[in-house]
């Protein structure tokens, strides 16, 4: 894997050592993950502030967004170090969402169960599933090939669960997988 790039821009007043610490976090920031495409750190003076300050401003070309953060100190140094804190903080939340996303495509849902009812007209309905529990699911749950309008009373899915206001709710509703066992 190529060493990230990173272009500085309007940073001659930041001291050597600063600046290279910083590099050197950002790098090991982008070798921990094939995420980071890009960096781009530029100094500026700040508009938002009255008493001169100075504003570092980081943005990150990450695989399917861009990542941005300002901070603004009276020095360019520290408002460096401060952005590089908050930059690092930013791609951290960034990874721990991709992390607890929801199943990807591929994936067979936890539970099985049967289509009990369809209030086709309210947009909802109910499925019975195997341990005997009833669940409510709402049209917009429906996907992997079903359509919510040919859904039958006593068809086979897979579904993921979780707690509703009133109980269960199926937050996916699928195609029951080939060969899956009837209850």
């Amino acid at each position: 894997m190529p060493e990230i790039e990173i272009h500085w821009d309007h940073l001659d007043e930041v001291a050597y050592a600063q600046r290279a610490e910083a590099e050197a976090r950002l790098r090991a920031l982008a070798k921990q993950h094939d995420d980071l495409l890009s960096l781009r750190v530029s100094g500026h003076h700040s508009s938002h502030h009255r008493k001169g300050d100075r504003e570092i401003r980081i943005v990150g070309k990450a695989k399917g967004r861009d990542v941005f953060v300002a901070r603004a100190q009276p020095q360019l140094g520290h408002a460096l170090h401060d952005a590089v804190d908050a930059f690092v903080h930013e791609m951290r939340n960034l990874r721990s969402r991709r992390v607890a996303r929801a199943p990807q495509r591929g994936e067979s849902p936890p539970y099985l169960g049967s289509i009990d009812r369809v209030l086709r007209d309210e947009g909802y309905g109910f499925i019975i599933t195997d341990e005997g529990k009833s669940v409510y699911f709402h049209r917009n749950a429906v996907s992997g090939g079903l359509a919510f309008e040919t859904l039958e009373p006593g068809q086979r899915i897979g579904l993921n669960l979780e707690p509703g206001d009133e109980g269960l709710q199926a937050t996916v509703v699928v195609p029951a997988a080939p060969g899956a066992p009837s209850p």
